[in-house]
């Protein structure tokens, strides 16, 4: 005869993908005569303080608790009640899982036979199991086949683990719990919810697993997409989950290499802490467009963020690559606003220290392309016609008078030193050999 039943519980797979995800379809009711106060989506419950409920968390449907159900005093050994001994027939029914109990097979003589096939228990009989013995095997108890059909559905079983742990229940391995976590998540990834999936993933007790699969959940599925919904979850993992935002920003900068788009790669690249990274990135592709088109503020967006003292310590070779770059942009603007200073005698011996400086320094620009070598001619060009405009302002002249004026001895070296291709070349050697043959006739 039947002595009592197992508690059952409403497993509905009727509704979409999504539902119940984080829902589990009972109550978490405190105990003694607390009103019931929901902690987190938990399917498990301590419903009162009868003796059954002392230690493990019991399974309650609405306001039925376990002491109406189970007797106060359990069995010696369950396993008697169910398989029987040779005092004793067996009078309880075996605790099969609610989807398993019309399939007409015979489990307990499964159980006994050769093939050594263990049938599956109900979640219930794991929990008085677990009540009776502190260290009964977790595993079983975690199992999707312990509640549903479905074995890929870990939600009951990822929110009986999560009440498990926090009532130090912790004799369940690391690889064992990352499955649970990984599962969950998976499901959790699957109906569109990632950013709870990356909560869930929070939960793996193994730091390098941990990291790990959350930055691969962050690089699946941070977009570049400036939706209000992915805005608002990708808030949510920074701000509510504590998630770095420099993360979010390095899956970004990978979504962006992915899609070619080196603007958005570059700008992701600098928030997500990656200096040295961004300046190769800049100085191969994007500073020969900028320097071409004088795009000046285009780039200096991005150099002057990389100039700052504690990013150009983890670059390599800014001083030959970047900064030459950025202090030729720095000199082009002081050579456009220095009819709007003050002191432009000042002005003039700070330009014209920096593209000394220059001068000497543009040639160290690696060029990988045609377009890299027409920017650095261009920047070449450009210093020669400064250094000349310096020199006459200097010396006091303007117009084309002034070339005769011009100190051929400090033209002319800097003139030398820089990169400039054939025909600008001859150009500004036919320049220095008409100054030169002007001093000649000048002089007494």
């Amino acid at each position: 005869m039947q002595q009592h039943s197992w508690l059952r519980h409403s497993y509905s797979t009727e509704a979409g993908p999504s539902a119940h995800l984080l829902h589990a379809p009972f109550q978490l009711v405190p105990c003694g005569p607390h009103q019931s106060q929901p902690l987190l989506p938990m399917s498990l419950t301590k419903c009162c303080s009868s003796p059954c409920c002392g230690v493990v968390c019991c399974m309650v449907v609405g306001p039925v608790c376990c002491s109406n159900i189970v007797p106060a005093c359990l069995p010696p050994s369950l396993r008697v009640t169910m398989q029987g001994s040779e005092d004793v027939e067996r009078y309880a029914r075996y605790p099969l899982p609610p989807y398993l109990e019309d399939t007409g097979v015979d489990l307990i003589e499964a159980a006994e036979s050769e093939d050594g096939g263990t049938p599956q228990q109900d979640i219930c009989y794991h929990l008085l199991k677990l009540y009776s013995d502190r260290h009964h095997e977790l595993h079983p108890l975690l199992s999707p086949r312990a509640v549903t059909a479905d074995h890929l559905d870990f939600r009951l079983s990822w929110h009986v683990w999560a009440v498990l742990h926090a009532l130090h229940y912790t004799h369940l391995s690391e690889k064992q719990q990352a499955t649970v976590h990984t599962s969950y998540a998976a499901q959790l990834e699957a109906a569109g919810l990632w950013h709870w999936a990356v909560f869930v993933l929070l939960h793996i007790p193994n730091p390098r697993q941990r990291l790990r699969a959350v930055r691969e959940q962050l690089n699946r599925h941070c977009t570049l997409e400036e939706t209000d919904e992915q805005r608002d979850r990708e808030e949510f993992v920074q701000q509510r989950l504590s998630i770095p935002p420099q993360w979010v920003h390095d899956a970004k900068s990978l979504r962006a290499h992915h899609q070619g788009d080196l603007h958005k790669e570059a700008l992701h690249l600098i928030e997500a802490g990656h200096w040295n990274h961004c300046h190769q990135l800049v100085v191969r592709h994007l500073a020969s467009d900028a320097i071409i088109n004088e795009n000046y503020s285009y780039l200096k967006f991005f150099l002057g963020r990389l100039a700052l003292p504690e990013c150009t310590l983890h670059i390599q070779d800014w001083d030959t690559a970047g900064a030459v770059f950025h202090d030729y942009i720095r000199v082009m603007e002081m050579v456009r606003g220095i009819a709007e200073v003050d002191n432009p005698a000042y002005e003039l011996e700070k330009i014209h220290t920096e593209v000394m400086s220059l001068c000497s320094r543009i040639e160290l620009i690696q060029c990988l392309s045609a377009k890299d070598r027409l920017a650095q001619a261009d920047m070449a060009k450009q210093l020669a016609n400064t250094l000349r405009t310096v020199l006459s302002l200097q010396q006091g002249g303007e117009g084309s008078g002034s070339r005769a004026r011009l100190p051929l001895r400090l033209l002319a070296p800097c003139i030398r030193r820089l990169p400039l291709p054939e025909d600008y070349a001859l150009q500004e050697l036919r320049g220095l050999t008409r100054t030169y043959l002007q001093e000649l006739t000048v002089q007494p």
